[in-house]
């Protein structure tokens, strides 16, 4: 095995032929040099003519530019080779000397000069020797001959030839050397740990960071790990030749514990088989996605399972074949806590409920929360009877005294349960569960309610109701029926009531009995409404264009108020229609007090001009205070009161009451279910100025309203 060395990754990335160019670079200078002082001798022992001591004192200069700009060159140290050049022919014996100094200047900086410096600034000393050669064959009789030429040509042609291929090796050899220094750069300052194994896994390269990483001592490198094992080259799994990085987690110095993704890619060499490793840090990306998985997972508020999570587990328990219990918890009245206390206390409400909860439900089952105030437990194993158990320990743990709301208080819930069956998915369960646990909440909360089937039927029932009633809404399927308004004291209707009915198919016409309370739960109410009050203006102003003065009287729920379109829905159905806005009346039920947004629509619609009237007075939850701060044009007496005028005493006192009250607000009365002559007589002497009832009319359509008597217009 070879042994471990650290290897500096300067040196390692250093190319074989830097350390054979530095040493031609040393040769060349002193041969230059060299060449240069025996160049000098020769001119001033050898040379004939004083010229030859000018040209003598010249070459220092040349040489003093190389000692004093060893890495510039100037075109005056170019012109004064070149006059050496020329000059030296004149005054030398013979050409050797002075190509001999030629090769050293042009050899010295082909070795040193960049494009600038070569080949143009050896141009001058050569074209100096060649005009000196050529002048001096033409001035001495000398024959010229092929050996004299060839002795010139030669190593002149030898001089190009050497110098340019030294020059492009030199150039050469520098962009290896920048890239060299620019991969080393790269490198040092990469994040990414980098390591080059051999056959056996033995570091041969590495840069600090992959020692950083890898926390590797300060004296030899170790191996390099993956998930399987203390060495990735022998990994059994793959994971040398893995496509994608793996993880590993490492023990740091000060005891922290991080995650390292390796990727070993295999190089294959003619000698033997390298792998090249990359190791980068990933402790920061781990953390942020352990941390979204458990916000994934976990509900943020309660720190129990999430809806998403939660079903996955589900599917899970289902996909393992066994028995599972699924249990819907939604708690009962936290709407009204979380109102009166604030959303801070319902939040600490929730915390509770979800600590409770989880402390019944122990390690036996999974605790989750859906959303709202809706929690889910998942029990695998559990059958009928032992989620029925499970779900009352979950009842009996809510229902302990809680103190923290400044008062003590229980948790109260309602409880569905839902039991698999073979080839039941998810969805299937979990709608189960919920149908039993909206059971459970119609019956008056606080109980436990296994999934049957019919609960299903029923289920789907109300589905295809809503459905169709949408269908209703939408397609023309509402009639209006109207009810006559009488004034007791001539019996003539003054006005109408617009009732509407259901021409359900397969089912006939259906009263607003049993269809309202869907509507209010579907929000079909608010279109349903709409189209009610423009009928029902409509016809009235039908009956106006007959010569029949008849108000008319619409009911509007206090969703239909609290709409901030319901305001521009009823100017615009008044500018259509024409209607005067005295001639219609809305008539609204006492819940409206109880939202703020619908009577400031009440008080905005009374001062278009349209009247006002409390329907069911005395029913609800009835406030003088509010009467008096927000009056109404017509209070109508409850059949409730007027069918029992004939009973007690007491009911005919409570009667008087509301007719005196309104008298005082400044408004009338309508009795409404007047059926006998008899009631009728008592409301007249009483003070009650209209009435309706089936003694004055049934609802109907008004077409058959031809024989109604009705006041004049």
């Amino acid at each position: 095995m070879a042994r471990p060395t650290r290897v500096v990754v300067d040196d390692a990335l250093s190319a074989p032929g830097q350390a054979g160019l530095r040493l031609i670079s040393r040769l060349t200078e002193a041969y230059a040099w060299l060449s240069g002082v025996a160049f000098t001798l020769q001119l001033l022992f050898l040379g004939t003519g004083h010229v030859r001591l000018l040209l003598a004192a010249l070459v220092p200069v040349v040489l003093a530019s190389w000692w004093l700009r060893p890495n510039r060159d100037s075109w005056l140290v170019a012109l004064v080779e070149g006059l050496v050049a020329h000059g030296a022919v004149f005054v030398l014996p013979n050409p050797q000397p002075v190509i001999g100094f030629l090769f050293a200047v042009t050899v010295r900086r082909a070795l040193h000069g960049d494009s600038e410096r070569f080949p143009f600034k050896a141009v001058p000393a050569l074209l100096g020797y060649l005009l000196g050669f050529g002048v001096w064959i033409t001035i001495t009789p000398v024959a010229v001959t092929g050996p004299l030429v060839v002795s010139v040509a030669m190593p002149l042609m030898g001089l190009a030839v050497g110098t340019m291929a030294l020059h492009e090796t030199v150039r050469s050899a520098r962009l290896v050397e920048d890239a060299r220094r620019t991969v080393d750069a790269v490198v040092r300052a990469s994040p990414i740990g980098l390591v080059l194994l051999d056959a056996e896994g033995v570091p041969q390269l590495h840069n600090e960071r992959a020692r950083e990483l890898l926390e590797w001592a300060a004296g030899e490198p170790g191996r390099v790990p993956c998930p399987h094992g203390p060495d990735i080259t022998r990994c059994e799994h793959g994971c040398r030749s893995a496509e994608d990085p793996v993880e590993v987690g490492v023990t740091r110095a000060d005891g922290s514990t991080g995650v390292l993704a390796v990727h070993a890619v295999p190089v294959e060499h003619v000698s033997e088989r390298h792998t090249v490793v990359t190791a980068l840090d990933v402790s920061k990306r781990r953390e942020w996605e352990d941390a979204l998985r458990t916000r994934a997972e976990r509900d943020e508020l309660t720190g129990l399972a999430g809806r998403t999570h939660f079903l996955h587990l589900v599917d899970q328990a289902l996909s393992a074949g066994e028995t599972v219990g699924l249990l819907v918890i939604d708690l009962d009245g936290f709407k009204e806590v979380n109102d009166a206390e604030g959303h801070e206390a319902g939040d600490w409400y929730l915390v509770s409920a979800a600590e409770r909860v989880s402390r019944a439900v122990g390690p036996v089952a999974t605790a989750a929360r859906l959303g709202g105030d809706e929690f889910a437990v998942l029990a695998p194993g559990h059958d009928v009877r032992d989620s029925a158990r499970l779900a009352t320990r979950i009842l009996s743990e809510l229902a302990r005294p809680l103190t923290g709301l400044g008062h003590e208080t229980v948790i109260r819930a309602s409880v569905g349960i839902a039991v698999s069956s073979p080839g039941a998915g998810t969805a299937d369960l979990l709608r189960d569960a919920d149908t039993a646990m909206y059971a459970a909440k119609r019956e008056g909360g606080s109980r436990i309610r296994l999934f049957r089937a019919e609960m299903g039927e029923r289920v789907l029932a109300r589905q295809r109701d809503k459905a169709d009633l949408r269908t209703a809404v939408f397609d023309g399927q509402l009639v209006l029926h109207y009810q006559p308004i009488v004034d007791l004291a001539t019996s003539a209707a003054t006005g109408a009531e617009a009732l509407v009915r259901w021409q359900r198919p397969g089912y006939g016409l259906l009263g607003p009995g049993e269809f309202i309370g869907l509507a209010e739960e579907t929000g079909l109410i608010v279109p349903l409404g709409n189209k009610v009050l423009a009928g029902a203006c409509e016809q009235a102003m039908r009956w106006r264009e007959q010569g029949r003065s008849l108000g008319m009287t619409v009911n509007v729920s206090t969703r239909q108020l609290s709409a901030p379109a319901f305001l521009p829905s009823l100017d615009r159905v008044l500018k259509t229609t024409g209607l005067p806005p005295e001639r219609l009346t809305i008539e609204v039920t006492e819940s409206v007090w109880a939202d703020g947004a619908a009577m400031r629509g009440l008080m905005e619609v009374r001062e278009t001009g349209v009247r006002v009237a409390l329907d069911d007075f005395g029913t609800g939850y009835s406030s003088l205070s509010y009467l008096q701060r927000y009056p109404f044009d017509v209070v109508k007496i409850d059949k409730s009161f007027t069918g029992a005028l004939s009973e007690t005493g007491r009911t005919a006192g409570v009667v008087r009451c509301i007719i005196d009250l309104a008298e005082v607000l400044g408004a009338h009365t309508v009795a409404e279910g007047i059926e006998t002559q008899a009631q009728a007589d008592w409301l007249r002497n009483a003070g009650c100025a209209y009435a309706q009832g089936y003694l004055f009319g049934r609802p109907d359509l008004p077409e058959n309203w031809a024989t109604q008597p009705s006041a004049p217009r």
